[in-house]
């Protein structure tokens, strides 16, 4: 049942993530300014949640999972299944890195580059939102297939 409700919660972000990375000349270049030191807060994030995924330690995977995402996903098993069924390039990447990364509106749209275990490239863009606490955390995921393969 969680599965069905996937599309009704993180669709609509594509076209914010679409118009956040693509359309980011029109945003004022004081909004999207990242300090330093919270693009390293937010890659440590997305890494620590690919490490926890390759480890099948999937409670440190979930635990960086903002509440958004928690309430569509209430439980580790309910989450874990949906990565497995719909983001199995991220869920087991040979390879990442880093691309472009913005701010918009308070949110982070980081990309990745991903090999999955066939050679195929994967563009993924990952939006996180910085919590109360400071910390930051994962609000979306999107994923975008690249013609070929890696070398």
């Amino acid at each position: 049942m969680a599965i069905q409700r996937f599309p009704l919660i993180f669709c609509s972000s594509v076209i914010a993530i679409s118009m956040a990375l693509f359309l980011s000349p029109i945003v004022t270049a004081k909004e999207n300014l990242l300090s330093e030191s919270d693009q390293q807060a937010v890659q440590q994030v997305i890494e620590g949640q690919i490490s926890a995924f390759k480890k099948d330690d999937y409670s440190t995977a979930y635990s960086f999972a903002a509440p958004n995402v928690r309430h569509a996903f209430p439980s580790v098993q309910m989450f874990i299944e949906m990565v497995r069924s719909q983001y199995m390039p991220l869920y087991r990447p040979v390879s990442y890195l880093f691309g472009r990364n913005t701010l918009s509106e308070g949110r982070v749209y980081q990309e990745l580059i991903v090999t999955d275990p066939n050679r195929q490239l994967w563009q993924i863009i990952y939006t996180l939102r910085q919590q109360d606490d400071k910390t930051w955390k994962v609000t979306n995921v999107v994923m975008y297939p690249y013609d070929g393969v890696s070398a």
